[in-house]
């Protein structure tokens, strides 16, 4: 993958598209062959040689999780300080903004467990977002911080493809898909292939096995 790239996932599987996202995310390891990143073959023996690389991506995606004991704003804050080295206690610019535009700024003190549902999804995705990842890694969008947020959520990944960013979701959205996707990933009866519709570049990193 390129920096700027945009692959949409196909699938007859939910499940197969959500297992994916996870072993791109490095949370579950493959079963056979390797994981590369940055051509750099991963090791997953022990979960602190991953740290370094799960820097690099954002998972926003129903298996992603707060830290139950924790608040909205100390979860932000434990993320910042991880990604950034800093012992700051105030929420960064960046981050009170994603906290504006998510309508989160009174749900700060409030533990994981005090949310609705829908005010949890958009707390992992402030957390996701506030990493500046490389990869970013979506599973329905439009499920996830809804349909009436999906402006508001388009915008800012438009503002992240920008950068260096490369995003891969799975989505039953039409509009969303037609509006991001450039290369499609078809995975059908557990078998993984890729349509190319883009120019090759530098490989960022891939899955193999």
């Amino acid at each position: 993958m390129t920096h700027g790239d945009v692959v949409s996932i196909s699938t007859d599987s939910a499940e197969d598209a959500l297992s994916f996202l996870m072993a791109l995310s490095t949370l579950i390891r493959p079963l056979q062959g390797e994981y590369r990143y940055k051509q750099k073959i991963l090791d997953f023996s022990n979960y602190r040689n991953l740290l370094d690389t799960k820097r690099n991506i954002g998972f926003i995606a129903s298996q992603a999780a707060l830290i139950s004991n924790r608040t909205v704003r100390e979860n932000l804050l434990l993320m910042s300080a991880y990604f950034t080295n800093s012992l700051s206690s105030r929420l960064y610019q960046r981050t009170q903004e994603l906290c504006r535009l998510f309508s989160l700024e009174d749900k700060l003190e409030l533990r994981p467990a005090a949310l609705t549902d829908n005010d949890y999804r958009f707390v992992v995705a402030v957390r996701e977002l506030i990493k500046a990842p490389e990869i970013l890694l979506l599973e329905y969008p439009e499920k996830f911080v809804g349909i009436a947020n999906l402006e508001i959520f388009n915008d800012i990944l438009f503002d992240m493809l920008g950068g260096e960013v490369c995003i891969v979701f799975i989505s039953e959205y039409q509009n969303f898909i037609e509006t991001f996707s450039k290369r499609e990933l078809v995975i059908s009866k557990g078998t993984l292939q890729e349509i190319n519709e883009g120019s090759e570049g530098p490989r960022i990193g891939g899955l193999e096995g």
